[in-house]
């Protein structure tokens, strides 16, 4: 390698990390202001780009045809099944169950098509299955996915509180009054919402309800402007309530601290000489007016 090479490759390697340790102001519940590496209150969406997976379920099943191999088959149907061919991706997933029965892939996405079908009860079903085959699916968070499809199939579940069951508390301030582990928590409800809103798009109040209790969980980890990040994609997909309107007044009023804080130091750092001119200016006259109070004194 040239040193013109080495040059160039260290040249981007360090523009690169150079934007890695963006800084921000943040502020915490306490209304402390903290100079940190912001964090993200709203999963990106991921985007389904159609023709590069009917692409892709092309090949996927030549290569079955060409080798048997029902893995390429299932991943046939996962394709499908993004590309919304639910009732197709259903029924080579049963091929599949009877060929080879208890294959964790096939009941987590068995569960997952049926609750795109709108069959909760059928979806519960399977997704229980696949969680005793694999209970550290999905980074061991598919007991959110439980308690969603047991929210569906309740005639008496009240969507204002939280569906997963978690308490933070109803001041405007979430607490942690159950001891949970919210960064554990936090990582689960990230993993599902990410897994969950490649397919449901707003307006849907359970991704909403979610995103809510994210808000409470980042308030206390992070800080309050992740949390009201969480708090608009809530509303974005439609959830609403009183108390995520009070938290959300009182985390803006917290925030605006550190607008002013960092609008102050950006103004001292612009202004430094200015600054130092006036401060030592004071203290010159604060010194003369010293020196005239000592010789006041001793003339009288």
């Amino acid at each position: 390698m040239t040193k013109k090479k080495l040059l160039i490759i260290t040249l981007i390697l360090s523009i690169g990390s150079s934007f890695a340790c963006i800084n921000e102001y943040r502020t915490l519940l306490t209304g402390e202001v903290v100079y940190t590496d912001p964090s993200s209150g709203k999963v990106w969406n991921r985007e389904i780009d159609t023709l590069k997976l009917i692409n892709k379920s092309e090949e996927l099943l030549a290569a079955y045809k060409r080798s048997d191999s029902l893995e390429y088959y299932s991943d046939y149907a996962a394709t499908l099944t993004y590309l919304g061919e639910y009732q197709k991706a259903k029924k080579i997933y049963e091929e599949i169950e009877q060929i080879k029965p208890n294959l964790y892939t096939t009941a987590s996405n068995l569960g997952t098509i049926y609750e795109l079908m709108g069959k909760p009860d059928a979806a519960l079903t399977w997704i229980k299955k696949s969680i005793e085959l694999n209970p550290e699916s999905h980074k061991g968070s598919e007991w959110i996915h439980i308690k969603i499809l047991e929210y569906k199939l309740s005639k008496s579940a009240n969507i204002k509180t939280s569906i997963l069951g978690l308490d933070f508390g109803n001041s405007k301030i979430p607490t942690n009054l159950n001891n949970y582990d919210l960064e554990k928590l936090k990582d689960h409800i990230w993993h599902q919402l990410r897994e969950r809103t490649a397919f449901v798009k707003p307006r849907n109040i359970i991704v909403g309800n979610l995103y809510f209790d994210l808000g409470n969980i980042l308030a206390q980890i992070r800080d309050v402007e992740a949390a009201l990040e969480s708090y608009e994609a809530a509303r974005e997909y439609g959830f609403e309530s009183e108390l995520m309107n009070d938290r959300i007044s009182e985390f803006k009023s917290l925030a605006k601290k550190a607008e002013r804080t960092e609008a102050t130091i950006g103004f001292v750092k612009q202004n430094t000489m200015t600054v130092l001119f006036i401060a030592f200016g004071g203290f010159v006259l604060f010194i003369i007016f010293v020196i005239w109070i000592i010789k006041r004194k001793r003339k009288m």
